[in-house]
């Protein structure tokens, strides 16, 4: 399983080890943070690229000794509206690591390193990191209750295709210049109610790139010390411009899109016995607490041992 779980003690550990450290990574302006966050896409500041643990040499260490579930490469040159669930199921059966870490940027290679957090020598550096993103985020969304971590190597060409994740993202570049495309998840000619619905379900394919989304997006240029926000569910997608470039993926969930999940997956499921338009998620904080409440009970009656373990 990709990420980990957050308990409330491990939060508390966090909150206060980045509430205490003021001399951190990454550099947060509050009122872009009061502002933007999880409703923008926003730029900050951090200086990752001075630490040599995200040299390229270090990384492709990481990747050669990475269980090799963890570890998901291609070609780089891809179609920038190819399917991204399916864009790392290689044709090319002859490709494999070291031939690529050896002949990467000939290659336009693509790497994504899922989950460094588990490596016993970065994941000391990924918690610390962790900790000053659970005190800026604590007061405006309490309680990061599951996180996830990727480093991303690509050459010049590669293209991480049109998608969006079912979480919030910090992108943090590295190394090397990209370009990041972002269109706003509250628009409905992007994504409309019921497709988000589905996505937050699993049900089926993730909301598909259309030509006409293109006059809608928000461009933003990422070079080493800048970092990119994602807010919930946010369709994007990347560009590679320099040789070589590096990237780092926090995402995480928090109690409140926890919530919002729930009450798309409630949504769900009314939309499959009938119920055509259910209130759209977002509109009534009162409502999506009352169908994330729903969705649990339902969920406690299908499963009662499950949850009277816990």
């Amino acid at each position: 399983m990709l990420g980990e779980f957050v308990s409330a003690e491990q939060y508390a550990r966090l909150l206060q080890r980045g509430q205490q450290d003021s001399e951190g990574w990454l550099q947060f302006d509050p009122a872009q943070m009061q502002n933007h966050y999880n409703r923008h896409p926003f730029l900050l500041q951090h200086r990752l690229n001075q630490h040599p643990m995200f040299d390229i040499e270090p990384l492709f260490e990481l990747a050669r000794r990475h269980p090799a579930n963890k570890v998901l490469f291609r070609r780089g040159d891809i179609a920038p509206d190819a399917d991204f669930d399916a864009s790392f199921v290689r044709t090319d059966t002859e490709l494999t690591l070291d031939h690529l870490l050896t002949h990467f940027e000939p290659l336009h290679g693509y790497i994504c390193i899922n989950n460094p957090e588990q490596d016993a020598i970065y994941r000391p550096q990924i918690e610390s990191l962790l900790a000053e993103i659970t005190a800026h985020t604590h007061p405006l969304d309490p309680h990061i209750t599951w996180y996830s971590t990727y480093v991303f190597i690509s050459a010049q060409g590669a293209v991480t295709p049109y998608h969006m994740d079912r979480e919030m993202n910090f992108l943090l570049q590295i190394r090397g210049e990209k370009t990041a495309d972002l269109w706003s998840q509250t628009d409905p000619l992007i994504m409309s109610p019921a497709q988000k619905d589905r996505l937050l379900a699993y049900e089926g394919t993730r909301p598909p790139y259309k030509p006409e989304f293109e006059q809608r997006a928000l461009h933003f240029s990422l070079r080493p010390g800048l970092g990119l926000h994602h807010p919930f569910i946010a369709p994007h997608r990347v560009w590679t411009h320099s040789n070589l470039s590096v990237s780092l993926a926090f995402t995480f969930r928090t109690r409140q899109s926890d919530r919002h999940t729930a009450a798309h997956q409630l949504n769900a499921r009314l939309r499959r016995i009938g119920l055509q338009n259910p209130k759209p998620v977002g509109e009534s904080a009162w409502v999506d607490g009352a169908k994330a409440a729903s969705l649990h009970a339902l969920q406690r009656l299908r499963h009662p041992l499950q949850h009277a373990e816990h």
